[in-house]
């Protein structure tokens, strides 16, 4: 019911993706996109995501799922769509060894 992570600069990001350097490898999906709200030069929507997350230790594979959902309020900049909120959920995770 609350959000797992709240971001509200560029500057915020960082070390999000810094974060993911920590994985062999990564895949996200991202799909399943709405815009609920769009007035003017701001719109709300919410976006769902499937990250892949891989790790190596000791030679054995492990891999992360997470199904995410990204709450957004956009705002339109000089004819530019940006994001003014993100909040994201994690709605669930399962983690299994990999062959």
């Amino acid at each position: 019911p609350t959000p797992s992570q709240e971001l509200q600069s560029r500057e915020a990001l960082a070390p999000v993706f810094a974060d993911l350097n920590k994985y062999d490898a990564t895949t996200h999906f991202v799909g399943q996109s709405t815009i609920f709200t769009l007035t003017g030069d701001r719109a709300t929507g919410e976006a769902y995501c499937l990250a892949h997350h891989v790790t190596v230790d000791a030679g054995k594979r492990r891999l992360m799922l997470a199904s995410l959902r990204y709450l957004d309020t956009f705002v339109k900049t000089n004819g530019e769509w940006l994001f003014a909120e993100r909040l994201l959920y994690v709605d669930w995770l399962e983690e299994r060894e990999l062959s």
